[in-house]
C-alpha cells in the first residue's frame, strides 16, 4: 500500500470552540495528498464528539490522558505513515489549497520545506533557517513540512513545556539539513495561545545541549534575554499608550 505524501497531526485538549474549523480546513484539502491523525488528551468539553463526527474521514485518532503538547505530538509521530509530517494546532487553520501547492516541492532530497504563517491579526511571519536560529526559534511548526527521516532519532523533549520544537529547528540548522523555503502562507496561526509566551530560559537550555562552548552559550543567552526584555517593555509601553490615547478620545 502506497504511503500518503503528508501526515497531518493535530493535538487537541478542550478546544471545542475552534477545533471543528481546524478539522474542516484539513479535510477540504486534496484528499489523495494526506492522512489526518488527531491526538486528544482526554478532552471533557465536547472535542471528542467533534472527532467522532468526522472519524470516517480520519486515518485514526486517540483520546487518552497525556503529559502535555509534546507528549501528544510524539504519539502522533509514532502513529503516522506519511513521507512528510505537518503539525497543526487545534485553533489553527490550513490555508485553502495549500497541500496541492506545496506537494510539488516535497522532494526526497529535502528534509524540511517551509513557508510563512499568517497570524489571525493579519500579520505575516516568515519562517527562516539561518544564524538567527542560534538565538530563537524562527521555524514555526505551523509553516513546516518535516521529512519523516528527521524523526528516526528524535522525539520532542517533554521537559520543555512550550518550545521543545526549537530543539528540532536547532538540529536542522546545525546539521545543515537540506531545506527549502517557498513563498506561501501555510497556515493561519491563532495569536494569544500558549506558544506565544516568551521562553528564553528554555531556549538557552536547549541551545546549551548542542553548543560546545559554555561561554558562547552564555553570550547568546545574554543577548536573547536582553532582546526579550526589550520586547516585553515595548509591548507594555504600546499597551499603555493605547489606553491613554483611547481615554482621551
Amino acid at each position: 500500500m502506497k504511503r500518503p505524501l503528508i501526515s497531518i497531526i493535530t493535538v487537541v485538549y478542550n478546544a471545542s470552540s475552534t477545533f471543528e474549523a481546524t478539522i474542516n480546513s484539513v479535510l477540504s484539502q486534496k484528499k489523495e495528498l494526506f492522512e489526518y491523525w488527531i491526538i486528544d488528551g482526554a478532552s471533557t468539553d465536547g472535542s471528542v464528539d467533534i472527532i467522532r463526527k468526522y472519524e470516517n474521514q480520519l486515518a485514526g485518532w486517540i483520546s487518552e490522558p497525556d503529559k502535555g503538547i509534546y507528549d501528544a505530538m510524539n504519539k502522533g509521530i509514532d502513529y503516522v505513515t506519511g513521507d512528510w509530517l505537518f503539525f497543526l494546532g487545534a485553533d489553527d487553520l490550513l490555508c485553502e489549497g495549500i497541500l496541492e501547492k506545496i506537494s510539488e516541492y516535497l522532494k526526497p532530497d529535502l528534509k524540511v520545506v517551509y513557508g510563512n504563517v499568517l497570524f489571525d491579526t493579519g500579520h505575516i511571519m516568515r519562517s527562516r533557517i539561518g544564524l538567527r536560529c542560534l538565538f530563537e526559534n524562527r521555524l514555526h511548526h505551523q509553516s513546516a513540512f518535516y521529512h519523516r527521516d528527521l524523526f528516526n532519532e528524535f522525539r520532542y523533549n517533554q521537559k520543555f513545556r512550550i518550545c521543545a520544537d526549537y530543539e528540532l529547528t536547532l538540529r536542522i540548522y546545525l546539521q545543515k539539513q537540506p531545506a527549502l523555503y517557498v513563498p506561501y502562507s501555510i497556515a493561519v496561526f491563532a495569536s494569544g495561545g500558549i506558544s506565544n509566551e516568551l521562553t528564553s530560559d528554555d531556549i538557552n537550555t536547549i541551545r546549551g545541549l548542542y553548543l560546545k562552548s559554555p561561554a558562547l552559550n552564555s553570550l547568546y543567552s545574554f543577548m536573547i534575554n536582553a532582546y526579550y526584555s526589550y520586547f516585553k517593555a515595548k509591548v507594555s509601553l504600546k499597551g499603555r499608550l493605547k489606553k491613554v490615547l483611547s481615554s482621551n478620545v
